[in-house]
């Protein structure tokens, strides 16, 4: 082998290791560090509209391993942007739950109110983390409907009754198969509330209650008499949930006998 031989065959090694070097850091940029993307466990978005107070709004929740940045997109493109900054940001989140305003549905018609979101796929997209440590990006799909459900008619306590804090409480409601538009529509689930009529623990996220959900066959439940406090106000609500999740709720009210 000659010495042009060798020197050729030195910078064929020397670019290809260049090239093998470059290929790698362009492939660790695009994943992510090395990692794949990571998908959220949960991704909602609905409507929920308040029969009784008549207005509407929008939810969204989302579950994961760690983020510390997640963008929001729907069909008319971004939507939201969550940046998780400083020290937290730093460590990573895992849930987010979010809720807008719910304008008045004399103020602001339920139709323009849904101008604002239109149906289809949303994208929830971020970057992954946990430990502090950057693991590519992370992201999960909702499908998001217009499709509003009518709100339970409340039957049992009647709005304002005095029950007896030593029986067992009877309550119960009708089953709902309608949106508000008269359409037939499918309801997965009743979730029912129960709470005592006074503020918040300042240390205590939620009030005092009970709050579960019911299969759509469900419409009625009794609540031990345990549950209950005498001289007590309680606010309790039905939301009916139809398939795509989107929920309408209804209210009232009772007291307990001294």
């Amino acid at each position: 082998m000659n010495q042009k031989t060798k020197i050729f065959l030195l910078v064929v090694v020397v670019a290809t290791g260049i090239a093998g070097i470059v290929a790698s850091g362009q492939l660790a940029l695009a994943g992510g560090n090395g990692h794949d993307t990571i998908p959220l466990k949960e991704a909602k978005l609905i409507i929920e509209h308040n029969d009784k107070d008549k207005d509407t709004g929008f939810q969204g929740f989302l579950d994961s391993e760690g983020w510390n940045r997640i963008t929001v997109t729907g069909p008319d493109g971004k939507v939201l942007d969550f940046r998780g900054e400083g020290e937290l940001g730093r460590l990573g989140l895992t849930e987010l739950f979010f809720e807008t305003v719910e304008p008045e549905n004399a103020d602001v018609p339920i139709e323009e109110v849904l101008e604002t979101l239109p149906e289809g796929e949303y994208t929830f997209e971020g970057t992954a983390i946990e430990d502090g440590k950057k693991l590519g990006k992370t992201i999960g799909t909702a499908l998001f409907t217009h499709d509003i459900p009518e709100g339970p008619e409340l039957l049992t306590p009647a709005e304002d009754a005095e029950v007896p804090e030593d029986e067992d409480l009877l309550v119960s409601w009708e089953p709902v198969d309608k949106t508000i538009d008269g359409d037939n529509i499918l309801v997965i689930a009743y979730q029912l509330i129960i709470e005592k009529d006074v503020a918040p623990d300042q240390h205590m996220i939620g009030k005092f209650g009970l709050s579960m959900y019911l299969p759509p066959d469900v419409t009625q439940m009794t609540i031990p008499e345990e549950f209950l406090e005498p001289g007590t106000d309680y606010e309790w609500e039905v939301l009916a949930i139809e398939e795509s999740g989107n929920q309408t709720l209804n209210s009232s009210s009772f007291s307990t006998s001294d």
